[in-house]
């Protein structure tokens, strides 16, 4: 299995706990995180991502935000925090 395809499995399993408030998997965030960096790596050269990467960009922030409105004030903002996190290295590999 690819890291894309790695990334793209933990983060809907990550947004699926967060959805069903389950709270932040913090050991799956750091997963995710460490996937984004191998995923900059990868394609650091490259002018494309694959499709399914780009869907799931796309729609990170949303998903996690719009979950985020269920939590008490201070776990809403750790989710809004934790979305822009994801949402700002995902960008920095389409944008290098």
């Amino acid at each position: 299995m690819t890291n894309t395809d790695l990334f793209i499995e933990k983060f809907l399993q990550f947004d699926l706990q967060i959805r069903e408030k389950a709270g932040i998997d913090y050991q799956l965030y750091d997963e995710l995180l460490t996937l984004l960096y191998l995923m900059s790596i990868n394609y650091a050269n490259q002018d494309v991502i694959p499709k399914k990467l780009a869907d799931v960009f796309l729609d990170m922030w949303g998903a996690l935000t719009s979950s985020a409105d269920m939590y008490d004030k201070t776990m809403r903002d750790e989710i809004n925090h934790i979305a822009d996190n994801l949402c700002n290295k995902a960008r920095n590999i389409v944008c290098s």
